[in-house]
């Protein structure tokens, strides 16, 4: 029994879906092992930071509420301050 022999482009297109099956295999071997969970960032040290990753958890969870709360809005002022000048925050 003969082999078709076998032409350069009908090798390529092997090899290119060989290697395509090989990427897909990898990504979904690297998939597995992912962790994927989500939490509340590290915001850094302890200390005022907390209180204010706390403030914006709390305001956060009251909703259009928090619209009206003045802790919110002293607590939105603070990560603003931060944000927007944060050399000066600390």
């Amino acid at each position: 029994m003969r082999w078709p022999r076998l032409s350069p482009p009908i090798i390529f297109r092997l090899v290119a879906v060989g290697l395509v099956v090989l990427i897909l295999i990898a990504a979904s071997l690297h998939l597995r092992h992912v962790s994927h969970n989500v939490g509340v960032p590290d915001l850094g040290p302890p200390g005022s930071r907390d209180r204010l990753a706390a403030g914006l958890v709390r305001c956060q969870a009251l909703g259009m509420k928090a619209d009206r709360d003045p802790t919110c809005e002293a607590i939105w002022a603070e990560n603003r301050k931060r944000f927007f000048a944060p050399e000066t925050a600390r």
